[in-house]
């Protein structure tokens, strides 16, 4: 059991992570509705989300070494307030090219928060403790994700697109005044020598394992996994909605289907039943059968909801495991650099997303088989990462 100082903690910064999946996703039911009224084309369009990946990935590598020298509290404060100026930008925005500027803004400042969450949950949580707690974390995480794109579907329906900025700038107001007064300083910063630990009765330098096999095999899964889920997230509301002649709000209760897959393979991973070589194995094998399960589908003529959404649920399923133990294996691989690892697999993490996303802009569109494709080419990479994993010394 958790005292109640490190729950309160652990409870803002979850909310303060979540901020970030909740502002990427919430524009998704709006991005036809979005294309219509600026006249853009798909691939222009589709840097709403892509553009705000990017964005979120590059300053995710600089939060991190920042905190760790200066200490994570001023980090997440200034993060909260760029956001809101981004989502005030966004709410103004005349054009498209001025709403992209908006998600940059929104996506540099939500950076500080997805990473600090992460760093914050290792400073004060115990080594064995960490996998658990940021499997549960990240069940409480997609809770807001999960409920956004329906809420963002009547949104769009009953007050247009720009009720999705005021939205999220009434949110980011609300945790900026939480963690001001409830989230204290939990990294004390190092400055001058680099921290040393005892060995062999001696002192020597302390070094993260960043190139080490082991890391770069979780990363690897990391990466191929986020590719496919952003591609289908990507390709799935212009199947749906335009092919398939279905309304923003009703492709909303789509991520209902998915999160409930997400959730349940957090719950395994958090369970504790399996090893972390084992959670990653069922979680490779479950994206390769939905990829294969999907393809086959849609090559056979196959286009409906339930081809296009049933199968995808494995996806998030493996999606839900894969997080936790690669997250946990980056933080557990530099012990003295918390802030920097986190920078790397949320750089990773996110850029991944981006470049899954903005693939199905230039991939050609209007059938379901590039999707379907570009998710088994990403269940075989996931499948090398494992093997790096299982062939580590």
């Amino acid at each position: 059991m958790l005292d109640k100082r490190t729950s309160v903690i652990i409870a803002i910064v979850t909310a303060i992570h979540a901020l970030s999946p909740l502002a990427m996703q919430i524009f998704v039911p709006a991005l036809p509705t979005i294309r219509a009224h600026f006249s853009a084309e798909l691939a222009d369009t589709q840097w709403i989300i892509s553009g705000f990946s990017a964005a979120l990935a590059l300053s995710m590598l600089a939060y991190g070494p920042i905190s760790d020298r200066f200490g994570r509290r001023r980090v997440v404060l200034f993060g909260l307030a760029l956001f809101c100026l981004g989502s005030v930008i966004c709410y103004q925005a005349d054009s498209l090219a001025m709403l992209i500027i908006g998600r940059v803004a929104q996506a540099i400042g939500v950076a500080a928060g997805s990473t600090m969450g992460r760093a914050v949950a290792a400073d004060i949580l115990p080594p064995e403790k960490l996998a658990r707690a940021v499997s549960f974390m990240t069940m409480a995480l997609v809770m807001g994700p999960m409920l956004a794109p329906v809420v963002a579907g009547y949104l769009v329906s009953a007050s247009g697109w720009r009720s999705i900025p005021l939205l999220l700038g009434a949110c980011s107001a609300l945790l900026l005044l939480m963690a001001i007064k409830w989230m204290p300083e939990t990294h004390k910063p190092h400055r001058g020598k680099p921290v040393a630990a005892e060995e062999n009765g001696g002192v020597a330098e302390v070094r993260p394992s960043f190139l080490a096999i082991g890391f770069i095999g979780h990363l690897t899964i990391l990466i191929a996994v986020q590719i496919g889920v952003y591609g289908y997230l990507s390709a799935s509301p212009y199947l749906v909605i335009d092919r398939l002649g279905y309304e923003p709000f009703q492709f909303g209760y789509v991520f209902i289907y998915l999160t409930l897959g997400y959730l349940l393979g957090n719950a395994l991973s958090g369970w504790g039943a399996l090893g972390s070589r084992g959670l990653l194995a069922c979680g490779i094998l479950s994206y390769a059968i939905g990829g294969g399960l999907m393809l086959g589908l849609v090559i056979n003529g196959v286009v409906n909801l339930y081809s296009i959404v049933g199968p995808a649920a494995m996806l998030s399923f493996a999606n839900g495991i894969s997080q936790p133990q690669c997250m946990a294996a980056a933080l557990s691989a530099a012990p003295t650099r918390r802030g920097a690892a986190s920078s790397i697999v949320g750089f990773a993490q996110i850029m991944a997303g981006g470049v899954g996303f903005q693939l199905m802009g230039w991939l050609p569109n209007g059938t379901p088989v590039p999707m379907a494709a570009l998710i088994c080419f990403c269940a075989l990479t996931g499948g090398v990462g494992l093997l790096l994993i299982s062939r580590r010394r």
